[in-house]
């Protein structure tokens, strides 16, 4: 557009000119020309001259548009090509997501409805029990990945730095995925995951909750695609504060000219694979995370040999503390026995669920659905804490922890939601809560995030 209005200006500044010329040029040259014959031819160059100036100008600028022309054709070619392989790969993305929930929904559903007829068949009723969990497993993380993806995108995340012991995590990663190897069948492929030389340096201030994510993605990947060998993993802290780390494999590799595009929102190496089910997210929500704690990803890889990713980021380090025994107090729950808790939840299932927990843990419990019936509980009853769901068919969770914290300021109150944004968190926290927990909610982490404010 700026070269337009250019081009416009020096249009309208050469017909100015040659306007000018045009009125004066007769009275110019007959003041300075008295040969007739001269005069005349010289008119006459001065037509051919301003003609072909003219055509000149106009050629250029003709010229100049033309090719304008063409390179935005090129760019709407450009741009319509991208638009039809970002739909293609929607929708195939689209695809396999319905693929993707509908398997684990159909064993939820499907064992689901064989629990009654076996009821009084203990092992049965075990060996579908843990099918419906195991699936529901799957299921979440299905639902985390696209809402992880969302986040990432709009810019929804916040790093959260506390001190990460490298150690415990390890430990804790090695349990998961002896879990996730016997349930997706691949007990035979070696697993393991080494600590640094310096025994000494182990914690560190990050972000533990993505750092854990990140690796679970990464390792996941790699079982995915690897069918027999290993896969190893391992840090390392180097002198430069920053913290390195891999997950190496012998899986299928990655051609070279495949190693960008893996990254990629909704795309995946193999399409309609069996070695490929999942939704394609893990590795691009990978590289998001490691990019919000200020690092890198990259890729070593070769066909047929395997993979090694590695990613590291800026850290402190934190001198290691003493051991707190009060750790093992909380894990005990006893100090729950006798507490009376106010469940304000809508849902009768959820409600149900919560009740089932707390009451073999020894709590008295008090429920109700309602925002306004939790604050008259809250002036008539004596409570230790209170569990406050957000969504409320009266008032919300937030304007009914304002009400109660406005009549008993002392009282606690935990959020438990499920709105996974950390807007909605803050608002929580806002409103007066002390901490929240997000749904699906884990009975060992609801009894360890009461134990510890009671």
């Amino acid at each position: 557009m700026k070269r337009l209005k250019f081009e416009y200006r020096i249009t309208i500044i050469y017909f100015i000119i040659g306007g000018f010329w045009i009125l004066f040029s007769d009275w110019f040259l007959n003041s300075i020309i008295q040969d007739i014959n001269i005069l005349t031819e010289i008119q006459t160059y001065k037509g051919w001259f301003y003609v072909f100036v003219t055509g000149l100008l106009f050629f250029i600028y003709i010229k100049r548009h033309l090719k304008q022309l063409r390179l935005t054709e090129k760019a709407l070619k450009t741009a319509k090509k991208k638009a039809e392989e970002s739909d293609r790969l929607k929708t195939a993305f689209l695809q396999n997501m319905s693929h993707e929930i509908r398997t684990p929904m159909n064993a939820i559903m499907g064992f689901s409805s064989l629990l009654a007829d076996t009821f009084d068949d203990k092992t049965k009723l075990q060996k579908y029990s843990e099918i419906i969990k195991q699936r529901s497993h799957d299921l979440l993380d299905i639902i985390n990945d696209i809402l992880d993806i969302s986040k990432i995108e709009s810019g929804q995340l916040s790093v959260n730095h506390h001190v990460c012991d490298l150690k415990a995590l390890f430990a804790e990663l090695q349990t998961f995925f002896v879990e996730y190897q016997n349930r997706m069948g691949k007990q035979h492929i070696k697993f393991s995951l080494h600590a640094f030389n310096d025994t000494d340096q182990h914690l560190i201030y990050t972000d533990k909750v993505k750092l854990k994510q990140i690796f679970i993605n990464l390792i996941s990947n790699a079982f995915k695609f690897t069918n027999t060998g290993s896969i190893m993993g391992g840090c390392k802290l180097d002198d430069n504060k920053k913290a390195v780390f891999y997950i190496s494999d012998t899986g299928i590799g990655i051609p070279f000219d495949k190693q960008q595009i893996i990254y990629e929102r909704f795309s995946q190496l193999q399409q309609n694979s069996e070695v490929n089910a999942g939704t394609g997210l893990g590795l691009s929500i990978a590289k998001g995370l490691v990019s919000l704690l200020g690092g890198e990803l990259f890729l070593e890889s070769e066909p047929g040999k395997g993979s090694t990713f590695f990613f590291s980021f800026p850290y402190k380090t934190v001198q290691p503390l003493e051991e707190n025994s009060s750790t093992s107090k909380l894990s005990k729950f006893h100090n729950l026995i006798n507490k009376t808790i106010l469940i304000v939840e809508d849902d009768i299932y959820n409600a149900e669920y919560l009740k089932e927990i707390l009451t073999h843990c020894g709590v008295h419990v008090v429920h109700t659905s309602l925002g306004k019936e939790a604050v008259e509980i809250s002036l008539k009853q004596p409570l230790d804490l209170v569990l406050m769901d957000i969504r409320l068919p009266d008032l919300n969770g937030y304007e009914t922890t304002i009400k109660i914290k406005e009549l008993k300021p002392l009282i606690k109150v935990i959020a438990q939601t499920a709105y996974a944004m950390e807007d909605e968190t803050q608002k929580a926290m806002d409103a007066g809560c002390m901490d929240y927990i997000s749904k699906p909610i884990h009975k060992d982490h609801l009894l360890t995030l009461i134990s510890k404010h009671l």
